[in-house]
């Protein structure tokens, strides 16, 4: 019966790269997981951090035309003394609780506050004839009352007189706060920057972060900026995401454990192969192949059984590849022959039409000539009994047909070994094979049978085969007969030799035997009946 190509490849690549199953893909994917995590924790902190700078941006932008608007009103009062309008100033002050006081100057020279103003701050000159209302801002160290509180100072001048509106900084970071920032935003103005904690720093000394959100604003001349570090990132990834890492490292832990055990059970079968073939627990069944134009039994397919001592029966779908793999096919096919050999010639049925009796093999076996000197053991076994060996070839292995493939057939044919290609349409077999190999046999593949009863595809592959098989004068069997439509279509197309469920399930030893004397006395009896 075929044998999964995917379970074949899996044995393979277990057996050469256990380290690859047992640790580095678990690995990968908890590489894989942290990675997304972080991809997820990444997009958060910066969507957040976008939002927070957008919400302080439009904050400053308010407080910033509150002052401005504050300077508008103030300039209405330049030129005039200082003692006529300070108590104006001082209302125009109070209107807006972050503006801590409003400067008035002439030529270069402060004339009016009603506070002092900031140190070192000292006026621009402005020349008479200019007139310019646009604000110009910059950070200062503080006022001569709070010298270690950072400002912001806001000028328009008109000519040579202008308007300098101190902002309080102190208030605006508990209104940062009460806009619900988390993060350390950063307010740039010129080359110099004010950090949440109110100290002035040079631009040039920010850090970049691992995550950074910068912002301008379209208003005023200023920037807001945020820096994540690593550190931050990895704490919030801790605190946000730690069930689901913990979750991803047991995930990680219970799949290695488990790759370790089938490794261990796939290293385990192999072993016990090698001894199970010492001890002859590999065992023969037998599937017959009618032929349905005479409703006789015309072969047998051979196929093999391990009956483990402990564990019972052990899955073809499991020791074949293995044993494929590990090249313990050949030994294994040899016995097999050998033990099926010594069944037929102990045999006290003598066929009077000829046996069919199909062995699979795979690509191993044509790599050298001792699948000829087993094939000539068998023959020489079974000389008596009217037997004609067939081997065929599965699909589970890309048969590479060089010159030692060649003769190796040659010879078998020259033996009288009829070659037979297993499953053809599926798996590696194809037409490549029939144009360079002297093919006696083609078996339609099961999957294909079990469709002969549907409108579909798979029924005309059915068709394209047997006329292929017909036109290079090759005989035609059908696995898979499960039922009589499909019989009857099969036979309608000439296609005599059937076998399946329909006719009969495989046999062990015993069953086979008696099937074959019940078999031989019916046909015995229609030969004499009159």
């Amino acid at each position: 019966m075929p044998i999964s190509l995917k379970s074949r490849i899996i044995a393979k690549i277990a057996n050469k790269y256990r380290m690859l199953f047992w640790v580095i893909i678990p690995l990968c994917f908890f590489i894989f997981s942290v990675s997304l995590i972080s991809f997820f924790a990444y997009q958060t902190l910066k969507s957040r951090a976008d939002h927070e700078i957008g919400s302080t941006l439009a904050f400053v932008d308010t407080l910033l035309n509150d002052a401005d608007a504050t300077a508008d009103e103030a300039i209405m009062l330049l030129n005039r003394p200082c003692a006529e309008i300070v108590d104006r100033l001082r209302m125009i002050n109070m209107r807006h609780s972050l503006v801590r006081t409003v400067i008035l100057d002439h030529q270069g020279l402060v004339y009016c506050s009603p506070v002092p103003a900031p140190p070192n701050m000292k006026p621009r000159k402005y020349a008479a004839e200019m007139r310019d209302l646009t604000p110009e801002i910059e950070l200062r160290a503080g006022t001569l009352l709070f010298p270690g509180i950072a400002v912001i100072v806001l000028r328009k001048h008109r000519g040579n007189d202008g308007v300098s509106v101190v902002i309080d900084t102190q208030y605006m970071h508990y209104m940062m706060d009460a806009v619900g920032s988390n993060n350390r935003i950063f307010l740039s103005i010129k080359n110099q920057s004010l950090s949440p904690d109110g100290r002035l720093i040079p631009s040039d000394k920010l850090q970049t972060g691992f995550i950074a959100v910068n912002r301008v604003s379209r208003d005023f001349p200023f920037a807001l900026s945020i820096a994540i570090t690593q550190r931050q990132f990895f704490d919030y990834m801790v605190d946000t995401y730690a069930v689901i890492i913990l979750f991803s490292v047991v995930v990680c832990l219970v799949m290695s454990l488990l790759i370790r055990n089938w490794l261990a059970a796939t290293t385990s079968i192999r072993t016990n192969m090698a001894l199970a073939l010492k001890r002859n627990e590999f065992e023969p069944y037998f599937q017959p192949v009618m032929n349905v134009a005479n409703d006789r039994c015309a072969g047998v397919e051979i196929l093999t059984r391990w009956r483990h001592p402990t564990d019972g029966f052990v899955s073809p779908e499991v020791f074949i590849p293995l044993a494929e793999e590990s090249g313990l096919i050949i030994p294994l096919t040899r016995q097999l022959m050998q033990q099926v050999a010594t069944v037929i010639a102990d045999s006290a049925v003598h066929w009077r039409e000829r046996l069919h009796v199909a062995i699979n093999i795979s690509a191993n076996h044509l790599a050298d000539r001792q699948i000829v000197e087993d094939c000539r053991t068998f023959l020489q076994t079974v000389q008596d009994k009217n037997i004609r060996l067939v081997l065929e070839l599965t699909e589970r292995q890309f048969i590479d047909v060089n010159d030692t493939t060649l003769a190796v057939l040659a010879e078998l044919q020259q033996l009288g070994v009829a070659i037979a290609i297993d499953d053809f349409g599926t798996g590696y077999s194809g037409l490549s094979y029939l144009s360079k190999m002297n093919i006696d046999f083609l078996k339609i593949d099961q999957s294909f049978v079990a469709m002969i009863e549907e409108e579909t595809t798979s029924r005309i592959i059915v068709d394209v085969v047997i006329d292929l098989a017909v036109k290079l004068d090759m005989k035609l069997i059908a696995e898979g007969v499960e039922n009589a439509r499909q019989k009857a279509y099969l036979l309608d197309k000439q296609v005599f030799f059937q076998q399946g469920y329909f006719f009969s399930r495989p046999m062990a030893l015993t069953q086979f035997s008696l099937y074959m004397r019940e078999e031989h006395a019916r046909h015995a009896a229609t030969a004499i009946a009159p």
